[in-house]
């Protein structure tokens, strides 16, 4: 039982505390985390600068909120694995025409608590069951006996 209920928080923990809510260009303050969904001609322009087959989905920071276009830093694939932990990064050029969907990155706070809650209540039962013990398995009284295994070596 213990088990499946970490995996449960696990996944939970994996699904992330994050969520995408949409935005106009304009609202939205440089510095922020956002998705941008380009047309298929935007993608298809964008996808070399990157290194990637399909571009038409950015995530990333926005830099520039400029009138007709915007700027977006958006992570690229590492060719070359170097610069091992490093992830360079891109900055992308989106004029609003070619621009389908802007969406700003938010936290999500119930989410986050639901999962601070479970991973709290599983640490709490796998603590209270390795502290408490399970019964029929304790020590008998004055020691005696030993947990050890002796191995034997024998030379020729």
């Amino acid at each position: 039982m213990a088990r499946t209920a970490i995996l449960v928080v696990a996944s939970s923990l994996l699904a992330g505390c994050f969520s995408y809510i949409p935005a106009r260009p304009g609202e939205i303050e440089e510095g922020f985390d956002v998705r941008a969904r380009v047309s298929p001609s935007a993608g298809a322009r964008i996808a070399p600068l990157l290194g990637a087959t399909d571009a038409r989905r950015l995530d990333g920071k926005l830099i520039t909120n400029g009138a007709d276009t915007i700027i977006v830093e958006v992570p690229t694939v590492m060719l070359d694995n170097r610069e091992f932990g490093r992830t360079p990064n891109q900055r992308v050029s989106i004029p609003r025409g070619d621009l389908v969907e802007l969406e700003v990155r938010k936290l999500d706070r119930w989410r986050t608590m639901g999962i601070v809650g479970g991973a709290a209540v599983v640490l709490g039962v796998t603590l209270t069951k390795a502290l408490k013990g399970e019964p029929g398995r304790e020590p008998l009284p004055g020691g005696g006996g030993t947990d050890a295994i002796v191995f034997r070596i024998a030379w020729p």
